[in-house]
């Protein structure tokens, strides 16, 4: 763990919350895990208990430490969120999930984005990204038809093992790309940045995105961030006009 920079200009308890957050972003406490009672840790950093408390408390408030009545504190996991639609952005307008199974169509590791893609992850240049693109199909007209495209550009280092194969051979049916993440690769989602907009897809993007073109969409555009407001992932979701709807959890 880091040690305190007395010369720092900081409130202390500001300091301590530094060090555990980079302690968390580190890897050295992973999701889920239960971090040392606060003795312990005021001890270690030299600090009162009343300023560890307050450091602590502030994790606490911001979901990334996670508080558990009668046994401690813990890392927060996206398992920890409850309800496990926060981030599920869209629905069917009958109010159930997207499809009834989705399918890879695209994966591959590039360098080359938009420049919003790059500029909302913080890339520098030459960074590599994984690009995911999944169908949601839907078989209830007897035929199989996609009626959401989920697009994906992961930030490399933060899944480095990610690959094709393991996709296939990892991903549950049923769960979501960030119990995914968490299970995985120990990267918790904690709060995403959203814009939302009319899309009819030309040419080049629905070639893209292998779907028909002129393919009508509710489009959502988000940046899903980890510990520390730390931009892991660019999603862009798009959503057949006439089945879907965008609904939000402001809970």
């Amino acid at each position: 763990m880091q040690s305190l920079t007395r010369v720092n200009r900081q409130p202390l308890y500001q300091q301590v919350r530094q060090i555990l957050l980079k302690t968390i972003q580190s890897g050295e406490w992973k999701p889920g895990e239960k971090i040392p009672i606060e003795p312990v840790l005021a001890e270690q950093m030299g600090v009162s208990i009343g300023t560890l408390r307050r450091a602590v408390e502030s994790l606490v408030n911001d979901g990334i430490l996670h508080r558990r009545e009668g046994a401690g504190t813990f890392v927060r996991t996206y398992r920890d969120l409850g309800y496990w639609n926060v981030f599920q952005i869209y629905r069917n307008l009958d109010g159930q999930r997207r499809g009834e199974f989705g399918r890879l169509v695209t994966f591959e590791v590039t360098n080359h984005v938009e420049e919003k893609i790059a500029k909302a992850l913080h890339l520098l240049p030459g960074q590599e990204l994984i690009h995911m693109i999944r169908h949601w199909i839907t078989t209830k007209t007897g035929i199989e038809e996609v009626v959401s495209i989920d697009e994906s550009y992961l930030v490399k280092e933060k899944f480095g093992a990610l690959t094709r194969e393991f996709f296939v051979k990892n991903f549950r049916q049923g769960e979501s790309f960030y119990e995914f993440f968490d299970r995985e690769f120990n990267v918790v989602i904690l709060s995403q940045k959203c814009s939302a907009h009319y899309e009819c897809l030309d040419q080049e993007i629905s070639h893209k995105l292998q779907v028909p073109e002129n393919f009508e969409a509710l489009c959502t555009e988000r940046v899903s961030l980890t510990f520390g407001h730390e931009p892991v992932e660019y999603r862009i979701n798009r959503g057949r006009v006439d089945v879907t709807k965008i609904f939000f959890d402001l809970s």
